[in-house]
């Protein structure tokens, strides 16, 4: 591409586009008939998922497969568009691109997806709300503009714009994203109902975590229509049926005996407390989120809870342990980072053919066991042309995932951020239609245990029921 098309790239984009002559930038239209690395076939995939026009690459480094830097949407519609500010809203949830670009007749969009949102959500449908606006009609292909702009081709392609502070104080803040602000208001949740004394402090955070993984199943429509009301009258969110203690066991019970894995289970003294207590509708009152921790308008239905990743566990776990100077947060491209140098789709060839498991001797809450996991079933995929996995298939390939750590409740959240995992990999229907969909993984791949005691004691492979 020619220096005075730097910005030109997005100028040109239309829905007609069947091909791409750009370097970097892949259609959804064209990427099946592409050879792609898997994490750019899967990026792509996502990209169609979310109705995207194309995806822009940053340029692979030290053999690793190119970085997405922005999914493209084109619209031959002008102005605002309420859908649109629907679809950011599921993207900043996700979080999986820094940046979207609208582009629409006479300009081109920037609405950020790593800080805060774009969008107003102040009332009960998010508002639109582009962060930066470039008119087309404006001579954007100056020497200085081609330097400093978020849209300019070359930055993004070679991965400089990063390198600027100035652009990263304003494309991206760890403490503004999606997963963050989450983890700061069941944070705030968590303070809130511990200095209120509502309820024991095991019975609070299984509560707070089952509550995400409800809400999970129910903007994914895993849960049928009017789901919750055969359980309490009237109740159409987890909070209405958690207004009363007898309605949540029964839930609970109604999805441990469909699901399956011991992860809606509740002990017989935390049942008992459930059944018992009278502060469940202050509790649930924070649940819902009409308010934020603040008071200041909702944050429950900020996000997309369908759309968040799986990795956002092991930051809530870091909520609920109590010596937290020996816990460390592990930041997910991190993760990504070890796991592409000792996951090789070579090394992962390897292991399946000499039956090999991998192992975390200290899982926490299995944020390495999750990606490695999401790595097994990618190279699945990839190794039987795409095709996607069945439940026995997802089945198995976690009985090659197994975890040990000495916090009990490290490893009920590691079972339950597996099973989400697996969930992730299926369409809703499927889930729907599943019985038993969760496997056991207590006792069989995941034991709370020291590492040389499991050894002493022969823990080994383990059989997943």
């Amino acid at each position: 591409m020619r220096a005075e098309n730097f910005a030109n790239w997005l100028i040109e984009l239309s829905n007609g586009d069947t091909q791409s002559s750009i370097d970097g930038l892949v259609l959804v239209k064209e990427f099946r008939a592409l050879s792609l690395a898997p994490e750019q076939y899967l990026m792509m995939e996502k990209a169609e998922s979310y109705a995207a026009h194309s995806v822009f690459f940053e340029a692979g480094r030290n053999n690793r497969a190119p970085v997405a830097q922005a999914f493209i949407y084109v619209s031959d519609h002008p102005g605002e568009s309420h859908e649109f500010a629907l679809l950011h809203k599921r993207l900043w949830s996700w979080g999986g691109v820094p940046l979207l670009y609208r582009k629409t007749p006479g300009k081109v969009e920037l609405f950020r997806c790593a800080s805060k949102a774009d969008f107003d959500q102040k009332d009960t449908a998010p508002r639109y709300k582009a962060y930066d606006t470039v008119s087309l009609v404006a001579n954007i292909a100056t020497a200085e503009a081609r330097a400093t702009a978020w849209w300019n081709f070359e930055r993004l392609r070679n991965g400089t714009l990063w390198d600027d502070p100035a652009v990263c104080a304003k494309l991206v803040s760890d403490t503004d994203s999606a997963h963050r602000h989450l983890v700061d208001n069941i944070f705030g949740l968590y303070t809130k109902i511990k200095a209120g004394s509502l309820l024991s402090e095991g019975l609070q955070r299984r509560l707070l975590i089952l509550s995400l993984l409800i809400a999970y199943l129910d903007e994914r429509n895993a849960l049928e229509a009017e789901y919750f009301a055969q359980f309490h009258s009237g109740a159409r969110t987890f909070a209405d049926v958690m207004r009363a203690g007898k309605p949540v066991v029964r839930l609970l019970a109604a999805l441990e005996k469909r699901f399956n894995g011991h992860v809606f289970e509740l002990d017989d003294d935390l049942r008992t407390e459930l059944v018992e207590s009278t502060q469940l509708a202050a509790f649930a009152d924070l649940i819902e989120g009409l308010h934020d921790t603040h008071g200041q308008g909702s944050f429950w239905r900020l996000y997309s809870f369908r759309d968040l990743p799986v990795e956002l566990i092991s930051n809530i776990y870091q909520l609920f342990v109590e010596d937290k100077d020996s816990s460390i947060y592990t930041p997910p491209a991190l993760i990504r980072l070890m796991l592409d140098e000792a996951l090789s789709w070579e090394r992962i060839d390897r292991l399946i053919e000499r039956d090999e498991v991998i192992l975390d001797p200290a899982c926490g809450s299995a944020v390495y066991l999750v990606e490695a996991y999401k790595r097994l079933v990618l190279h699945w995929r990839m190794r039987n042309a795409w095709a996607r996995p069945k439940v026995k298939d997802l089945k198995a390939l976690l009985t090659r995932v197994h975890g040990i750590d000495l916090e009990p409740g490290a490893i009920k959240l590691a079972a339950f951020s597996l099973c989400l995992a697996l969930c992730e990999a299926l369409e809703p229907e499927h889930i729907r239609k599943s019985v038993r969909l969760f496997p056991e993984l207590e006792g069989a791949t995941l034991h709370p245990s020291c590492f040389f005691a499991a050894r002493e004691q022969g823990l080994g492979r383990g059989l997943i029921k």
